[in-house]
């Protein structure tokens, strides 16, 4: 399953993208994007991108890839996102040159 998150949506700070229709079994389902108001992220017109996992009691590894302007960086991280854990910060929506997003490539529970 791959997440996109639409760049240049503003929207409130903390207020969470919606997830996808989680059961206990999919992992992916629990991973959810957020936007926050960070000060460089708003100075270049953009929101800073957060990631969190939403399940009560599991930790979930994941692997993200981000895009440039709609073209695929190479970069690809890998994180493992606790449960109640405050969002992860992933990068502004803006950079200098341009719109920025991340893909969840793959998502799986630690335990």
């Amino acid at each position: 399953m791959r997440w996109m998150l639409c760049s240049g949506l503003a929207i409130l700070a903390g207020l969470a993208l919606p997830a996808a229709a989680a059961d206990d079994t999919s992992a992916a389902g629990y991973v959810q994007f957020v936007e926050d108001f960070a000060a460089t992220c708003v100075q270049r017109n953009g929101v800073q991108i957060q990631v969190r996992n939403t399940h009560p009691s599991r930790t979930i590894r994941i692997w993200l890839d981000r895009v440039q302007m709609g073209v695929g960086t190479g970069d690809r991280s890998r994180s493992e996102l606790p449960p109640k854990a405050e969002p992860e910060p992933l990068g502004c929506s803006r950079t200098l040159t341009g719109t920025q997003e991340w893909k969840l490539v793959r998502a799986q529970f630690v335990d």
